[in-house]
């Protein structure tokens, strides 16, 4: 892969309701993207094949992970293995990083 430059004008933002997405890049081996909580509107759910690695851009807001709460800020980072179950809640803009990269389809819903 040669190298890349993406710029954020160019990112087309994906409406899932709650959720905004932006996919920044996605390789064979992983993706990146911007992702925005704008409501509380959220199932908890797991990811069945990819690692996560969430940083939190901008904002504050709460988490749960494996059914306790947990408050992030700006610059906090949260690290989720596959199979762990989690939501973000309103107020988080996060960049997600996952491997291999992460296949909506491959996310299950437990609420």
């Amino acid at each position: 892969m040669k190298f890349k430059i993406i710029k954020s004008e160019e990112l087309k933002e994906n409406d899932y309701g709650s959720t905004k997405t932006a996919n920044i890049l996605k390789t064979k081996k992983f993706s990146i993207a911007r992702v925005r909580k704008i409501s509380n509107d959220v199932k908890l759910g797991y990811d069945t094949e990819s690692d996560v690695a969430y940083y939190v851009l901008e904002g504050n807001g709460d988490c749960i992970i494996n059914n306790k709460k947990y408050h992030l800020k700006k610059g906090d980072c949260v690290f989720y293995p596959k199979g762990t179950k989690y939501k973000h809640l309103e107020g988080l803009t996060l960049l997600a990083v996952a491997s291999p990269p992460f296949d909506r389809k491959k996310r299950k819903y437990v609420e």
